[in-house]
């Protein structure tokens, strides 16, 4: 696409997010809306299949809808089990064999509908949140942070895609994705969940995952998807998971919201909430949480779940009441329409407990029945759209043709995520080099390239996923007379120091695969973000030994931080998945220049937390004449991400240069050349930023406007142009603990794009 204002000398070039724009693939009043919108409550429009079925059903049967149970549940008996409680879900799948599951979901569906008065199926979900990372042979891809550091939303979108055909094949309904969270603090035992610590980045990931999770098939969504945990789950005060947040409504309603709200925007059809408390209130308790923002302000009209046991959470560990009654009140007269899972094991929160407490309750009137309606018609509303009425049922056959396909879009996203973090020249090695050492505790291992959610909750066990490790894939990349010696580490031992010398001193080049080993929630919370001594030690006697030696990390989040002073060269790969050995080959010895760019900053240390690049000023601090040293520099910069080649950037433009207050909402053009420079092909991804110059209300130091990508030979130069909208600049205005709606504040904001230091201004009167 030639966009006329912007036409000048050169050529056009290619750049893939116009031509997305130009041919609908990507929702930007989607990932905006959660900024300025502020839409009031939309009255609900049932069917008449929906009204009918809440008139007629019992309040058994209705309890019954409002109750999610793990599958391991029903026992020997499945009819005995769903006559008794009526669920409206199940959970979990009950094997890793795509074709036995399907199978096994189907005979469940059978008892199901034969034990339910009105023939009403269960919806069945799953957490599928890098690939249906629940069965045998399945693809896996990146983990969200990954995905954030491509800075292209279609990824996204494709692979929500693909696992959306896998889910239902298998009889799967419903998945527990995408994270919305925005990554604030890195102890955070999630963090890889989340996209990016910058609302608009997450925003148009979020927005893109729901869309490919929710595509239409046979006139129906093809699988459900929850936007989850609403909401402020990822800033907890100490950092550690499910423990209390802090978070002024400033801060909350500009950084945390809007990814939720582009979610929803996008249509996704169901919310989970929050584990933690927000200011001293348990989320799951809140009905200014569940009822006036995810409501009234943002709109949602779909099905509210719970997060696992968090009934019973609300007593135990934020001690809020007294006994799981009360708490069973709380949270669905605050908006809860379905519990996940009342299970055996914990003796005061079981399906027993739960549906007679919220009996009690009812038959009691301390909640009230146009409650349970309300509750019960938001959960057949789901499954009408997900078609459940006209054919829940899996096609076993589909299953096992389709799960584990798409492993060319799987390696396309890890390559595009790999971020060269630093080079003095070292990479890409030589793929005729005489001999490489392969070393490092994640060069051969499949669970630490993956991460949690693979095969289990913690990570792979005995069973591994499919996978081309460092290891394979680099032995696949050299020439036939390069040869490939490995020698394993491990995570938090290194007792074969001699034996890696050894192998150092004797190669031409050496890979170090470093990083974390797989977790999940709060068994990933962290107080360092130093590697483990054992690492560290390693990458001493690399550098002692003088070969050209390059570091990969395998992580979750920021890792690492003196390490780098003795590592020339390091690339981050994230947790990419099946596909993450061949895109970190293809990387490391040069044949994909790196183009992928940090989507959150890499601090120093934990002394520096939180550090993100859309903190309010000052960055700086000390006086006197001597200019003060940031107490809040990073190790690297959001956004951060280094080629090899050279891009340069000329001729920056932002038209119009004025817009009055009332058109915050419109679209800007910001345009620069971009030269490739250098004397080889390479991506290149062109972040847009502002910041407001000044202003009576302190605004983030940096925010992010809008993003390109583009394809450019040596040489090669071409006009970028981005369609941004300045509304992600908007605040809440007024004091200290204000609560007005959001507005971009007329004043100057700075425009940048990229590191280039120039900048222009946008008038906003």
């Amino acid at each position: 696409m030639v966009d006329n204002t912007f036409q000048d000398e050169g050529r056009t070039g290619t750049s893939r997010r116009r031509f997305m724009e130009a041919t609908g693939g990507i929702g930007l009043s989607a990932a905006l809306s959660g900024y300025l919108s502020d839409e009031p409550r939309r009255e609900k429009r049932p069917s008449e299949r929906v009204r009918a079925l809440v008139g007629e059903m019992s309040l058994q049967e209705k309890i019954g809808q409002m109750t999610q149970v793990a599958a391991y549940e029903v026992d020997d008996d499945p009819k005995a089990f769903f006559e008794r409680y009526q669920p409206g879900s199940l959970m979990y799948a009950t094997t890793a064999d795509p074709l036995q599951l399907a199978e096994d979901i189907n005979e469940l569906l059978d008892a199901a509908i034969e034990a339910q008065p009105h023939d009403v199926p269960f919806v069945f979900g799953i957490d599928a949140v890098h690939g249906n990372n629940n069965l045998d042979g399945a693809t896996i891809f990146p983990h969200n942070h990954g995905v954030g550091a491509t800075w292209n939303e279609e990824y996204a979108r494709r692979m929500a895609e693909h696992t959306s055909k896998t889910l239902r094949a298998t009889g799967t309904h419903w998945t527990f994705s995408p994270v919305a969270d925005i990554q604030r603090d890195p102890r955070w035992g999630r963090f890889y969940e989340g996209f990016s610590e910058d609302p608009y980045l997450a925003s148009r990931m979020v927005a893109e995952k729901v869309r490919g999770y929710e595509r239409t098939e046979n006139g129906y969504k093809s699988a459900g998807a929850t936007v989850k945990h609403f909401a402020g789950y990822s800033e907890p005060r100490h950092g550690d998971d499910r423990t209390p947040a802090l978070i002024p409504y400033r801060t909350f309603r500009h950084t945390h919201l809007p990814p939720f709200h582009a979610g929803i925007s996008a249509g996704a059809e169901t919310v989970m909430v929050n584990s933690g408390s927000v200011n001293g209130v348990p989320a799951h308790a809140s009905e200014e949480l569940l009822q006036t923002i995810l409501r009234d302000t943002l709109g949602f009209e779909g099905m509210v779940v719970s997060d696992w046991h968090d009934f019973y959470r609300m007593v135990e560990v934020h001690e809020y009441v007294a006994d799981v009654k009360d708490a069973v009140r709380l949270g669905i007269d605050a908006g809860i329409d379905m519990y996940m899972v009342p299970a055996a094991g914990i003796e005061s929160d079981t399906v027993d407990t739960y549906q007679r407490h919220l009996r009690n309750l009812v038959e009691s009137g301390e909640i009230s029945m146009d409650r349970i309606d309300d509750a019960v018609t938001n959960v057949l509303a789901f499954k009408e759209a997900l078609g459940l009425f006209e054919n829940p049922y899996a096609d076993p056959q589909r299953a096992s043709e389709i799960v584990g396909g798409a492993r060319e879009l799987a390696y396309e996203i890890a390559t595009d995520s790999m971020t060269l973090l630093k080079n003095d020249g070292t990479l890409p090695f030589d793929p005729k080099v005489g001999t490489v050492l392969v070393t490092g505790p994640s060069a051969d291992d499949v669970a630490n390239m993956m991460g949690g959610w693979t095969l289990g909750w913690q990570g792979v066990g005995e069973t591994l996923p499919p996978a081309v490790t460092p290891l394979d894939g680099i032995k696949g990349i050299v020439s036939d007379s390069t040869e490939v010696v490995h020698e394993p580490t491990g995570l938090y031992t290194f007792d074969n120091e001699a034996a890696v010398r050894k192998a150092a001193s004797d190669a031409d080049a050496v890979v170090a695969v470093l990083g974390e080993g797989p977790y999940a929630e709060e068994h990933g919370d962290i107080d360092t973000l130093g590697l483990p001594d054992a690492q560290r030690e390693l990458v001493r006697t690399l550098d002692s030994v003088g070969t050209p030696h390059a570091g990969v990390l395998f992580a979750g989040r920021p890792r690492g931080t003196r390490v780098f002073d003795r590592l020339p060269a390091a690339v981050m790969a994230y947790l990419p998945g099946t596909m993450g050995g061949a895109a970190v080959a293809d990387v490391v010895f040069g044949n994909v220049s790196p183009s992928g760019r940090l989507p959150f900053t890499w601090p120093a240390g934990t002394g520096q937390l939180l550090n993100v690049h859309n903190l309010y000023p000052p960055e700086l601090f000390g006086t006197g004449e001597t200019p003060p040293t940031s107490t809040q520099e990073p190790t690297f910069p959001f956004g951060h991400g280094l080629s090899y080649t050279e891009f340069t950037y000329a001729d920056l433009r932002v038209e119009p240069s004025t817009l009055p207050e009332a058109s915050a909402n419109e679209r800007i053009n910001v345009s620069v050349r971009v030269t490739n420079s250098g004397d080889r092909s390479g991506d290149h991804v062109i972040p847009v930023y502002a910041h407001r110059r000044h202003g009576a209300i302190a605004s983030p130091m940096t925010e992010v406007l809008g993003v390109d990508r583009v394809s450019l030979d040596p040489g090669e130069s071409t006009r970028v142009i981005v369609k941004a909208s300045v509304n992600q600049l908007a605040t809440v205005p007024g004091d200290v603990f204000s609560k007005s709606k959001l507005r971009v504040l007329p004043g100057d904001y700075a425009i940048s794009v990229g590191e280039w230091d120039e900048e222009q201004t946008l008038t906003v009167r």
